[in-house]
């Protein structure tokens, strides 16, 4: 199984237990979007890349690693609402961000999961097989109706999409150019044009 086919069978399992639990699609993609965003900006400050991303101390990949249980979920919660407040990019990738993942158990798992990665290191073609294979899983997983996508699922709010085009029609000229959100501007965008 090759590392793009490995990556896809782990996330989209993930997928299933927390469906299980409750967790619809849509709410477990745009989790998993938030989630490799802030651990590609931990990978992207060490280095050789060195790129302070402007996510406060208290807030990074690292915080979310440190804590367990209850004050895992209370910590994201904050770090969500939180980062939605600041300016610029960071702002509005996670404006009106929520936790969806309710069980601290899974929501550690979930972040475990990410964490085994090296998402910086990855291709963009092994990034992309990753995107292209969740959704082939997506559409595999589901008949074609209308009332396939619950209701939490079209309720995405329409300005996040706008504010990932617009962070990926700017990431350029504020990072030189490096990919941090293609992974992940693609999971959400494709999200929001799927429901």
């Amino acid at each position: 199984m090759s590392t793009s086919q490995s990556i896809v069978a782990k996330v989209w399992n993930f997928c299933n237990i927390l469906r299980d639990a409750g967790v619809s699609y849509g709410d477990y993609l745009e989790q998993l979007t938030f989630l490799i965003f802030l651990k590609m900006a931990d990978e992207y400050a060490k280095p050789p890349h060195n790129r302070d991303l402007g996510i406060p101390a208290e807030y990074t990949w690292q915080s979310l690693k440190a804590k367990r249980g209850d004050q895992l979920e209370v910590h994201y919660i904050k770090l969500l609402r939180e980062l939605g407040k600041k300016k610029g990019m960071l702002g509005k990738i996670f404006i009106k961000a929520q936790n969806k993942i309710q069980d601290p158990a899974m929501l550690s798992r979930v972040i475990e999961m990410i964490d085994n990665e090296d998402w910086v290191s990855m291709s963009a073609d092994v990034k992309g097989d990753i995107y292209e294979g969740l959704l082939e899983k997506k559409l595999s997983d589901t008949p074609p109706s209308p009332q396939t996508a619950t209701d939490s699922d079209r309720n995405i709010h329409p300005p996040t999409m706008q504010a990932f085009s617009k962070v990926l029609d700017n990431w350029d000229t504020s990072l030189g150019g490096k990919e941090i959100p293609l992974l992940t501007g693609k999971i959400l965008m494709t999200t929001l044009r799927v429901f």
